[in-house]
């Protein structure tokens, strides 16, 4: 079973919506409504944010979203944060 889900990347899948888990609780209330975690590659943590003034903000916070987020990743899953602004897609 464990090869199944591999082969269709069922563990990546898993493994990023834990990360995108920790990114969420990392950065709290306002902030997750205007964010989304998008894709990880590489260590680095692609975010969408709905405004440059929140791409700033994120950047400005960025020490401090790793810390919070280390605990919850496995050590050196997340090692950087970029962000890009556009339209949020709805939360599931």
């Amino acid at each position: 079973m464990s090869a199944v889900v591999a082969r269709v990347g069922g563990e990546h899948r898993a493994r990023e919506h834990r990360i995108f888990a920790a990114y969420e609780h990392a950065v709290g209330g306002p902030l997750r409504q205007h964010t989304r975690a998008e894709r990880l590659h590489e260590g680095t943590l692609f975010v969408r944010v709905s405004s440059s003034a929140l791409a700033h903000q994120i950047t400005l916070l960025k020490r401090e979203i790793l810390e919070r987020m280390a605990p919850l990743v496995d050590p050196g899953t997340v090692t950087d944060l970029r962000t890009r602004v556009g339209p949020l897609d709805a939360r599931p």
